[in-house]
């Protein structure tokens, strides 16, 4: 009997819950810079993201989304996205990808220079 093995980490982005700080964080409600992530930059970064393990139950993923790579934190052992921000820009990909505005371009490359 065959067993199918699980990818790890899971890629399937219902496995993982928000914690409070992810949360709080994705509304902006503590954080003076927005960082435009929302869903699908969330299970895009979990199904297709490249993954790096980083500590013995947490990994990254990191995909791009019109020119904004995200990396995405979650913890395997404990199934929780712990948080979630844009880490590079490419602004001209940005501008000529249509997913970005002038404004939402400029509040990702401040979060980034703050960051």
């Amino acid at each position: 009997m065959s067993t199918e093995s699980q990818p790890f980490p899971p890629r399937e982005p219902s496995v993982y819950r928000p914690t409070v700080h992810f949360h709080e964080r994705l509304k902006d409600k503590y954080d003076e810079y927005n960082r435009h992530i929302d869903g699908e930059i969330i299970e895009g970064c979990i199904r297709n993201g490249d993954a790096e393990r980083v500590g013995p139950d947490i990994y990254h993923f990191r995909a791009t989304f019109g020119g904004v790579t995200y990396r995405l934190v979650v913890n395997t052992d404990r199934s929780v996205v712990i948080t979630g921000h844009p880490i590079s820009i490419n602004t001209e990909v940005a501008r000529d990808s249509g997913r970005w505005s002038t404004d939402q371009i400029e509040d990702i490359r401040e979060f980034i220079a703050a960051k």
